[in-house]
């Protein structure tokens, strides 16, 4: 059985994977000025959106069908798609660095 604070667990863990991997990049690529970095980051965000998206539905599908975990759900989605807006900041930065 799954505990509630696992549920919310893993969502941090992977907010926490996709944000330190696009810090590490945009650090990197601002560091450097290397465009490793930056082709990085853009492969980052292509495999990285579909993956919290599967995640994303992964605990809405889990919330609707275990309605007693479904309040713990939407705190890992709420907390999942933080990575959006500072994905975006992270592109406009890395785009207008390699311009």
């Amino acid at each position: 059985m799954i505990k509630d604070s696992e549920i919310i667990d893993l969502g941090k863990a992977v907010f926490g994977f996709f944000f330190s991997m696009g810090t590490l990049c945009l650090l990197g690529a601002l560091v450097t000025k290397n465009d490793w970095f930056a082709g990085a980051g853009y492969l980052l965000i292509i495999f990285g959106v579909p993956v919290n998206i599967l995640c994303i539905l992964g605990f809405l599908t889990y919330g609707v069908i275990n309605t007693s975990r479904f309040k713990e759900c939407i705190i890992a989605i709420l907390i999942l798609t933080a990575n959006i807006p500072i994905a975006f900041i992270y592109t406009i930065v890395g785009l207008s660095l390699f311009d």
